[in-house]
């Protein structure tokens, strides 16, 4: 369903709602040609924990070319070396 026939939905399921509760490490990775997931919706998020001051609690990258779901090897090894970086460091 859109947005205009289940905005209460929409609004709950929204991140950037509760940015201000962020107190756990994030990690945003995000292909920017995402039908899916439009890259506004990370780049709101981005902005709107910066100004919270919450980005010690962030990190993000952004892959040009990608859709949704990867496809580029040279994308799916720096996503995956990210994912295993930020699982050592935060999850260790």
């Amino acid at each position: 369903r859109s947005p205009r026939e289940n905005p209460e939905g929409y609004r709950r399921s929204s991140p950037i709602n509760y940015a201000d509760q962020l107190r756990k490490p994030l990690l945003i990775l995000h292909g920017l040609v995402d039908s899916n997931v439009q890259a506004q919706d990370s780049f709101q998020l981005v902005e709107k924990l910066i100004r919270l001051n919450k980005t010690e609690y962030f990190e993000s990258a952004f892959y040009p070319s990608e859709n949704h779901a990867f496809i580029r090897p040279t994308s799916w090894e720096d996503e995956y070396e990210r994912i295993l970086v930020f699982f050592e460091k935060h999850l260790k």
